[in-house]
Formats: C-alpha cells, sequence, structure tokens
C-alpha cells in the first residue's frame, strides 16, 4: 500500500549508480531517510540545502522504501515562524534569528520616505527576500554562513542611525536603501555560504550587478533619470572604497563615503567577536585573515 508523506529535511549527500540514484536526507533530530529518485531530479537539487519534501512510501521486504514526488526549498514554503525554528537546527545560522533579522530590515525599509527609492528598494527587496535570508555575506572572512548577508545588512542599518543624529546633513533614505541593496546581488554572485562564484559574479561582480539591477527597475517605474536613481547607483558601486578593492569609483556623497565605512567596520568587528568567543583572557587571537593576517589581544579588564 503507498502513503503520501511530507518530509522537511536537509540533503546530506547523494548515491547514484548505473540502476541507482538516491540521496540521504536529515531531518530536524538528525534522523537520516533515503529517498529513491530520477537522475534529472537529482541534477535541480543541492546538497545541503533543507526543502520539503513530497515523496510516496512503500514496503518491500518489510522495509521502508520512499519514492521522490516533488521538493521545495524550505524558504519558499514555510512559514516565517517555522523558518525561526528550523534554520538554526538545519544550518549554522547567524547569531540573530531569522524573526528579528527579517523585523530589523523591514523596519529600516519602511522608514524610507521618498517615494523613488522606496520602491525601487522594496521591488528588489520583494525579488530576493526569501534567499536573502539564507544567503552568506561572503565565502570566507565575514559573515560567512546562512542568514549572514541579512546579519551584516541589519548591524550597517543599526550603525547608520546614530551617524544621521550627529551628521544631520546626511539622507536616511539614501543610507538605508543603500544598505539595504549594496551586497543583495551576492546571491546571484556567490551559489551560498559554501559556494563559488558564478560566472556573472567573476565577470561582473556583485557591486556592478546591483547597479544594473536598480536601472532596471528604475526604467520600469520610468524614473531612470531622476537624481534618487543616479545616488542609489552611485552608493552601490563605490561601496568597496577604493578602486583596488574593487569599486568602480570612489565614494562623492556623504552617504557613500559612510556606507564604505560601515561595510568596512562591521565587515572587521563581526569576525573580531567570533574570535574573541574563541580566545581566553590575556591571550592573543589566531591569525585573522581579514585583518590581515594580525593578532588580536582579549584584554583581562572588560571581560
Amino acid at each position: 500500500m503507498e502513503e503520501k508523506i511530507k518530509l522537511i529535511a536537509k540533503i546530506d549527500n547523494a548515491n547514484q549508480g548505473q540502476h541507482f540514484c538516491n540521496i540521504t536526507v536529515l531531518d530536524k533530530n538528525k534522523k537520516a531517510f533515503n529517498i529513491k529518485l530520477d537522475r534529472d531530479v537529482l541534477s535541480s537539487l543541492v546538497i545541503g540545502k533543507a526543502y520539503v519534501f513530497e515523496v510516496s512510501k512503500t514496503m518491500k521486504e518489510e522495509k521502508e522504501v520512499l519514492n521522490f514526488e516533488n521538493a521545495k526549498l524550505i524558504e519558499d514554503v514555510l512559514t516565517d515562524k517555522e523558518l525561526n525554528e528550523l534554520l538554526p537546527l538545519f544550518y549554522n545560522y547567524a547569531p540573530i534569528s531569522h524573526k528579528e533579522l527579517k523585523k530589523g530590515i523591514e523596519d529600516h525599509l519602511n522608514k524610507i520616505e521618498n517615494k523613488k527609492i522606496k520602491a525601487i528598494t522594496l521591488e528588489l527587496y520583494e525579488k530576493y527576500k526569501n534567499e536573502f535570508y539564507l544567503h552568506s555575506a561572503a565565502t570566507k572572512f565575514h559573515h560567512a554562513y546562512v542568514g549572514g548577508l541579512a546579519h551584516h545588512t541589519l548591524t550597517m542599518l543599526k550603525l547608520a542611525t546614530p551617524f544621521t543624529e550627529v551628521y544631520r546633513y546626511l539622507n536616511k533614505d539614501l543610507l538605508y536603501a543603500g544598505i539595504i541593496l549594496h551586497d543583495m546581488a551576492k546571491i546571484d554572485e556567490i551559489t551560498g555560504a559554501d559556494g563559488e562564484y558564478t560566472v556573472e559574479g567573476q565577470l561582473l561582480g556583485h557591486l556592478v550587478m546591483i547597479a544594473l539591477e536598480i536601472e532596471k527597475v528604475a526604467s520600469k517605474l520610468g524614473i531612470e533619470k531622476s537624481e534618487e536613481v543616479l545616488l542609489l547607483k552611485h552608493i552601490v558601486v563605490s561601496h568597496h572604497g577604493l578602486l583596488n578593492f574593487g569599486s568602480p569609483k570612489k565614494p562623492q556623497t556623504g552617504e557613500a563615503l559612510l556606507i564604505w565605512f560601515l561595510d568596512t567596520i562591521d565587515s572587521k568587528f563581526t569576525p573580531l567577536g567570533e574570535a574573541y568567543k574563541e580566545t581566553n583572557e590575556g591571550e592573543f587571537t589566531n591569525l585573522l585573515q581579514v585583518m590581515d593576517r594580525m593578532k588580536f589581544y582579549k584584554n583581562k579588564i572588560w571581560y
């Protein structure tokens, strides 16, 4: 007798030979299941990713046999509440929950008042929203874990607000939009936390890629000639600060300058904090790649 069941699990490995093809998946309790499937289906799945599987269960010689019918990424089908619970169980996830990351970023997005800036930011956010909270900010050095992109983005948003209270000439709308968008194209540039650079990522890079996305949305909205669009594009193409760090242009607005600094700060201070957690008081950290292979002393006073 055949039974249809749903299984939420992460692909651990795949096995195939001349006459067989199957995957081993682990549920949230690390219980393993073997699912039989066709070779062409296997090519559409990613090892290390969590899915909601639909399978048919049959018994063969008193053994349970699971046959693949369908699979969808958990971020595409589960609720925010479910994701908040499951992401840390399936992945090495950001130190902040999915719920907190999403609320913090969307709160800042909703504070954008300029209609043109908000329309562009909102459309691109909605386009990439599901992947945004499961992607890394880099393949190594900083925020190289699932949810790292959102964690990095939210930290920068939190850092930006106090600067606008001191330097009142800075435009909050451009800052919030620029921060939310600045690394968004990494979703298409890098395949994942342990992934590789795509062809487009290697030939263009995320700075150029997101500028093209902004231009595309602006053209669709009929606002491609506006100053808001020009300033947003300048922020994203200059946020690495220097030409030898990959920026086509150096920052030439206050907002672009601050985003470069905030990006640099968080990409160094977050890994430093992680290194301090693994270091005893009165000792030095291991060599930190993101800090030009320097060691940092963990003092005895604060801890």
